[in-house]
């Protein structure tokens, strides 16, 4: 069911430089109060839900440096706090960056989100995450899509073209 699954109270945990692919649900998921957990240089694909998880109460955690594609949601944030993604490169997924379910203080920035349906979403119940310095190439549909207010948006970029690099920067008021 999942590639990579550290599970309830698991922290100080390093997932480092690993392959995670085509497991029945989920690449890599820590869930129920996991914290200081480092998800770095992994190369996570083809999963039909999602390629990393950050889920339930886990906190004071980092992605960094993944390489995420093919899946229908590339990095998940869903009831959990205070965690950093940076530098991620993630790509050909239904949605790039995915942040809801009372999700909070988050700070997402400098990922390179490519040809995403929706780049990053934020859905109902998020709230005071910081997205910056994001760059969205050819997303299919939206480049950012919201449903709920109370968020940072600072210097993200859409990319209309990957091959010109126009660039126009997307949803840069302080709260959306």
């Amino acid at each position: 069911k999942y590639g990579i699954d550290p599970h309830t109270g698991t922290h100080h945990m390093v997932i480092l430089n690993n392959v995670v692919y085509n497991n029945g649900h989920m690449g890599i998921i820590c869930s129920v109060d996991c914290y200081n957990i480092l998800i770095e240089g992994n190369e996570v694909y083809n999963h039909p839900s999602t390629g990393i998880m950050f889920s339930r109460n886990m906190y004071d955690s980092i992605a960094r440096n993944n390489y995420v594609h093919d899946e229908k949601k590339c990095i998940f944030v869903s009831d959990s706090y205070n965690n950093k993604l940076y530098n991620n490169t993630v790509s050909n997924c239904d949605t790039g960056i995915l942040v809801h379910n009372l999700a909070k203080e988050n700070k997402v920035y400098n990922n390179q989100i490519i040809n995403p349906e929706i780049g990053i979403k934020v859905k109902t119940g998020a709230s005071n995450n910081q997205f910056y310095s994001n760059n969205i190439v050819d997303a299919e549909e939206t480049p950012i899509s919201i449903q709920n207010s109370g968020n940072n948006f600072e210097n993200n970029k859409k990319i209309i073209s990957f091959d010109t690099l126009k660039e126009k920067e997307v949803n840069n008021t302080k709260r959306e």
